[in-house]
């Protein structure tokens, strides 16, 4: 199951990451560590340097996050270990984008 995060949802007013429980909170810098790494580089596919979240069987994967910018201007991304992966939208000109344009 893919984890779908639309960026927009957790960004206040002023831009900053917005008040909410600490569960969503690691989950949402978890997404941000990712769109950082995506939009830091100017490459069509990243590794991220981004440890997997996942748990399989208690213990920690192994894997890093790769990720890319897709037609629908989204970032995707997954782990090539376990294959958790997920669709970030609306992080154009959020606190996680790096991108020379913003």
């Amino acid at each position: 199951m893919a984890l779908i995060t639309d960026l927009r949802h957790f960004v206040n007013e002023d831009g900053d990451m917005a008040d909410m429980p600490s569960q969503a909170r690691v989950l949402v810098k978890y997404c941000g560590r990712i769109v950082r790494a995506v939009t830091s580089r100017r490459i069509a596919t990243v590794d991220t340097g981004v440890k997997c979240r996942k748990r399989p069987k208690r213990k920690p994967c192994p894997g890093e996050i790769i990720a890319f910018i897709d037609e629908r201007h989204a970032i995707s991304w997954s782990c090539p270990v376990c294959k958790d992966n997920g669709i970030i939208s609306c992080w154009e000109g959020t606190i996680w984008d790096w991108s020379v344009d913003a």
